[in-house]
């Protein structure tokens, strides 16, 4: 009964989401997204109706359900979240398009490996290469946590050669395999992990004044600075995946177009 009641629950949250990001909701909508009889569809429908209360009107002609606001519904579930869940219902016949490419290559049994560990709390050796040593070379770390950040894959873990908690690059493993030893050091232990920092960002200062109202309505909602909390050890990647520039001198439009403020205070977590 209990996993009834958790997939009804993770329905109706599905289908806030699908009416805040498409503006109505109806049976036909509901029955090809989670593969139901009209009837069901009905029932599922019901639920939403009595949950939404005064937030949503009821549209008889077109027969959906849609926001009492014309502002719409506000929801958790992102964009991108939504795209996936409505893909993962069927909607082979959208007209949203993925147009992201993602060149790293992540063995699945690398991935099933630390991902092991990491819950365990075991080790992993590895055979890695990085810019700084390129040749392959052999490694022996706990993860805690396995990150996708921008276009890579990386995994957060103890380093037993560096002695600290270091980020290893999933597409630049060449091998691995399994240590049963416990980790020496937890995520509890991994202060970078936990520490957030507050990265300051504004339109590039070399944009025109009509340039940067554009990029501050795109990127921060109307507001001439955004402060975007990210973890102390990700924050160069953020950086990086943005495209804020450093060092607005050399970092320069039409490339970059949101540049970074508070350099000084973030200078310990970049590389």
């Amino acid at each position: 009964m209990s996993n009834k009641l958790a997939l009804r629950g993770h329905r109706l949250q599905i289908m806030i989401g699908v009416l805040a990001w498409e503006g109505e909701i109806g049976n036909a909508r509901i029955r090809k997204l989670f593969d139901l009889q009209p009837v069901q569809a009905s029932r599922l429908l019901a639920e939403f109706r009595a949950l939404m209360g005064e937030r949503i009107i009821e549209d008889s002609k077109a027969k959906v359900l849609r926001s009492a606001s014309a502002e719409g519904i506000e929801t958790d579930i992102s964009l991108e979240n939504y795209v996936r869940q409505i893909q993962a219902g069927g909607d082979s016949d959208s007209f949203i398009v993925e147009g992201r490419v993602d060149l790293t290559q992540v063995k699945p049994a690398v991935f099933a490996l630390l991902r092991k560990a990491a819950i365990n709390k075991t080790g992993v050796e590895l055979s890695y290469a990085s810019m700084t040593n390129p040749a392959y070379e052999t490694r022996i770390i706990f993860p805690h946590s396995i990150i996708h950040v921008g276009r890579r894959w990386h995994t957060r873990a103890w380093c037993t050669r560096r002695q600290e908690f270091r980020d290893f690059t999933l597409g630049r493993i060449g091998a691995a395999s399994p240590i049963n030893s416990q980790t020496p050091q937890t995520i509890d232990n991994d202060h970078a992990w936990h520490q957030i920092v507050m990265l300051e960002l504004a339109a590039h200062r070399k944009l025109s004044d009509h340039q940067k109202l554009v990029v501050q309505n795109e990127y921060f909602n109307g507001m001439i600075v955004r402060r975007l909390p990210v973890r102390a050890c990700l924050a160069q990647y953020v950086i990086q995946d943005i495209r804020a520039a450093l060092d607005h001198d050399k970092d320069l439009p039409p490339e970059f177009q949101i540049e970074v403020l508070n350099i000084n205070q973030l200078k310990e977590m970049l590389f």
